[in-house]
């Protein structure tokens, strides 16, 4: 057997780069359309929406029954039922032997129907992919969905393990991470990214947080700096297969949100990222509607590069999203 045809979870490789292309739509889907509200668990349609989505985030791994419904907050039966009813439709494959599941082949097409309605995620991965190659490092794109930033495009890779980044990954929106999408957000949405910073920040950084958002509106882009409080933050923000968020996981989530530094939030002072470097920058992507549709993120940088070489990397960044944006017909907003 030829087993550089199989990926590491027994998938032959032709299926596991389909079952991957399939998970980048249906996460599209299910970010661009618009995720279903979490504040009634109870409503069964919500519980679907939590399968694809827990899945899609592991879109080349199998979970069995019990790890679903632990996941997503279901009973055994409950979850018995809802996975045969979408594994008959062909939204979830299940492995007889292993008894386990994965995204299923009926998501493919929906979710290339849905990238045929937003064209845009499509030039983002153009962009992406050139912007990837001309600097030799890691580019997505991520939208915000439901209180979640959710990876819709990756091209390249990193040249820091401390930067890597998988389609589909899922994060809360707390700082450090989603600044473009709120820096360009109405009132509500700055007032409860703020708000849940609040109770575990110190003062001094809170202000500069709300001082950090004109600031990128003015720049143009979002730069946060490497240290202990955002590389511990961005590996427990992830949520790993095996982890589910609950109040153990809150707790650290918000005792790494009172260890970030101001540096770690948004770089005034370029000059200050030398050392240690920069972790990542964001650009907007305006929709028809003024708004942000999506953020274009380089991660993984070099970590000597000096103030100059990361102005020309925020420069570049901004330059794709403004080409993304006009192909979309999106509108910078007023002021």
């Amino acid at each position: 057997m030829d087993i550089s045809r199989y990926s590491n979870n027994g998938m032959p490789l032709d299926n596991a780069g389909m079952m991957w292309q399939g998970a980048t739509q249906v996460n599209a889907a299910l970010a661009m359309v618009g995720a279903v509200s979490l504040s009634d668990p109870s409503n069964p349609t919500t519980r679907v929406m939590d399968v694809l989505k827990f899945l899609g985030a592991h879109p080349t791994e199998r979970f069995t029954l019990a790890e679903i419904a632990r996941h997503v907050g279901l009973s055994n039966g409950s979850a018995h039922r809802l996975l045969t009813t979408m594994a008959a439709g062909q939204f979830l494959s299940r492995h007889e032997k292993h008894r386990t599941y994965s995204l299923g082949l009926s998501l493919v097409a929906i979710g290339q129907a849905a990238i045929a309605g937003h064209q845009g995620i499509e030039i983002a991965r153009r962009e992406l992919a050139r912007l990837a190659a001309e600097l030799d490092m890691q580019c997505s794109a991520n939208c915000l969905a439901d209180e979640e930033i959710v990876v819709l495009v990756k091209e390249g890779r990193p040249q820091s393990h401390l930067g890597l980044t998988r389609v589909g990954e899922r994060r809360p929106l707390m700082p450090p991470v989603g600044l473009c999408h709120v820096a360009w957000g109405d009132q509500t949405l700055i007032d409860g990214y703020i708000g849940k910073a609040r109770p575990f920040m110190a003062a001094s950084v809170l202000d500069h947080l709300r001082d950090a958002l004109p600031l990128i509106r003015a720049r143009g882009y979002a730069v946060c700096a490497n240290g202990p409080g955002a590389a511990a933050s961005r590996q427990v923000l992830v949520t790993a297969s095996d982890q589910v968020r609950d109040e153990a996981y809150w707790t650290r989530v918000h005792e790494l949100i009172g260890q970030l530094s101001a540096d770690e939030i948004q770089l005034v002072d370029l000059a200050r990222a030398e050392g240690a470097g920069v972790s990542y920058i964001a650009a907007p992507v305006f929709s028809p509607e003024a708004t942000v549709a999506f953020q274009l993120v380089v991660t993984g940088l070099p970590t000597d590069l000096d103030p100059r070489r990361i102005e020309a990397c925020a420069q570049r960044l901004c330059a794709a999203a403004a080409v993304v944006t006009a192909e979309m017909h999106g509108r910078h907003p007023a002021g």
